[in-house]
């Protein structure tokens, strides 16, 4: 029980800091399609809503229910958090919690950004599949987990569209050498 009190706060904790540093940021030049967004949004939540509502193998226990796996997830989602944290303090005034340029965009490649291209995602992948871990892995939490990540990762390649038009020179070279998820391997 501590340990899932400790996840709730941890999750609570970065959704805190993500409204309360939600203003200031730059002026946005460039924004992707909200219509893509809003479908994206509801496809999200009907497929959301059917996982948790299904019964039979989809509640298919995959982890041990255990205090190491409890304590494994735990590490996972404070380090994630931590880690996306990093990553939008890092990025400052350029965040958008949607794809877009900002009057005055910068390609940030310090910090985080050193090791992955999207180290917010990453932060928060690490942290959901924390969570995974934490609730005793059932196998509709991986489905969600692998959609998530196939969200995110759609995501990022819109953004990565923005900043191969905004940056021609430099975002090539920065993509060459720096993963876009996970350090060294995606």
């Amino acid at each position: 029980m501590i340990y899932e009190n400790i996840d709730r706060i941890l999750w609570l904790g970065i959704i805190a800091y993500w409204i309360i540093t939600w203003q200031g940021n730059k002026k946005t030049v460039q924004s992707a399609n909200p219509r893509g967004r809003l479908i994206g949004f509801l496809f999200f939540i009907v497929f959301a809503y059917a996982l948790y509502h299904a019964d039979g193998w989809l509640k298919t226990r995959l982890l041990p229910d255990n205090d190491t796996m409890h304590l494994l997830g735990t590490v996972c989602t404070a380090s994630g958090i931590a880690f996306a944290i990093w990553a939008r303090v890092t990025l400052g005034r350029n965040w958008s919690a949607n794809p877009t340029i900002k009057e005055g965009h910068e390609l940030i490649t310090q910090g985080p950004y050193r090791f992955v291209r999207h180290p917010i995602y990453t932060g928060l992948l690490l942290a959901m599949f924390g969570t995974f871990f934490l609730q005793n892995g059932l196998l509709r939490d991986l489905l969600f987990c692998l959609f998530i990540v196939f969200g995110l990762r759609t995501k990022s390649l819109i953004e990565e569209k923005f900043m191969f038009q905004t940056f021609p020179q430099s975002y090539p070279d920065y993509c060459r050498r720096t993963k876009a998820i996970i350090p060294y391997i995606w």
